[in-house]
């Protein structure tokens, strides 16, 4: 990608930090994705305050306003994940200044411990999104730092053995890891409180 087209993408970025909020579904690896669980490695830090996502449509969570925050289409639903207990997701469409697509979910099986413990395809770092923990993952073998990358997604603990899940697909690899994970994050922030509001 230009280097013209990455200052334009990091604006955006800025912007949605400044703000407060940073096709297919993205999709996360199930149980049976080749990775095996070992004692945790760490440990993670209380909740503000669970959060009840029960019966919650994942087209709620990213109101019209952040959708517009966003720079992006409305929200379109898609297929869950049923090794995580998910029924439903929203995906959302940005297409400037280059197109990627934003899909988010509410996990109800599977907490952020599944992360800390999970040795396949995916690796793991530990973050927080509004003081809730959370977890960011990519694929095994990307570079958080790389100049390129296939996804990042951030998983926050909403309850224990629950997370909200958001995620980050480029469509032609023109956005870096970093880029991916901060909008990753910031999905979540603006989706996290807009559950919070309804709790």
């Amino acid at each position: 990608m230009r280097a013209g087209t990455r200052i334009g993408v990091a604006t955006v970025l800025v912007t949605l930090v400044a703000t407060g909020c940073t096709s297919q579904d993205p999709g996360t690896p199930g149980p049976t994705s080749g990775g095996s669980a070992t004692t945790p490695s760490a440990s993670i830090p209380p909740r503000p305050k669970n959060l009840n996502a029960a019966n919650v449509d994942p087209c709620t969570l990213i109101t019209d306003s952040q959708v517009g925050q966003l720079n992006a289409k409305a929200g379109k639903p898609g297929p869950g994940e049923p090794a995580s207990g998910t029924t439903s997701s929203c995906s959302y469409q940005v297409s400037q200044p280059v197109p990627y697509t934003i899909n988010v979910r509410i996990e109800p099986k599977r907490g952020i411990d599944y992360w800390l413990t999970y040795t396949g395809t995916w690796q793991d770092r530990q973050t927080t999104v509004s003081s809730y923990p959370a977890v960011q993952i990519i694929s095994k073998g990307e570079d958080w730092n790389g100049a390129d990358g296939t996804l990042c997604r951030t998983l926050v603990s909403i309850a224990d053995g629950q997370e909200l899940s958001a995620g980050t697909l480029p469509s032609n690899r023109d956005l870096s890891m970093t880029q991916l994970c901060d909008v990753s994050k910031q999905a979540a922030t603006l989706a996290l409180a807009t559950l919070q509001a309804k709790n």
